[in-house]
């Protein structure tokens, strides 16, 4: 048998959150660490060992097995949402966590470059992506996402030729 591996185990819990769809505060209390550890965490390029509890509670919800989630880099489904949604439907509180709308990075990366407008178009204004995301979540707030287009490594960004304080986007 493997030996525990730090550096793989934060990998795997890192590459799960990501594609789980889980805000970074959602994410922080269901293993019942901190949030500010867990930006911290997601932050540094450094190996850390998680306390095997946080472990153990990660592997529960992801539904994958302790010991090669530890030991092995772990091929994340793509669609892993849905799968923690069927999953999960009779329990309550993940139920309910997985119900909420997604993480914006999320529906960045699952959704806006997914759909036609976006992916057949040179380049769209902040309002049309807006309008991409109202389609799926109406009631979201989406006061970042500027800010969370400009820092997702999927889009990029560049001032429009004429209308001043305007950004465009597009596939990178």
């Amino acid at each position: 048998m493997k030996a525990y591996n730090a550096k793989i185990t934060k990998t795997n819990i890192l590459n799960y959150f990501n594609k789980s769809g889980l805000t970074i505060e959602v994410f922080a209390n269901l293993l019942g660490v901190s949030k500010r550890w867990l930006e911290y965490l997601i932050s540094k390029n450094e190996d850390y060992e998680f306390d095997p509890n946080v472990v153990q509670k990660a592997c529960d919800f992801f539904n994958t097995d302790y010991g090669k989630f530890t030991t092995s880099i772990q091929k994340v489904p793509s669609d892993l949402r849905d799968l923690l949604q069927k999953k999960h439907t009779r329990n309550p509180e993940y139920n309910k966590i997985l119900s909420d709308a997604p993480s914006v990075q999320y529906i960045i990366e699952n959704m806006v470059l997914k759909d036609d407008e976006f992916a057949n178009a040179e380049s769209v204004e902040l309002k049309t992506i807006k309008r991409i995301i109202r389609k799926h979540y109406k009631e979201l707030k989406l006061t970042n996402l500027s800010k969370d287009l400009q820092n997702s490594k999927f889009i990029k960004h560049w001032p429009h030729p004429t209308k001043k304080n305007t950004n465009l986007y597009g596939k990178k």
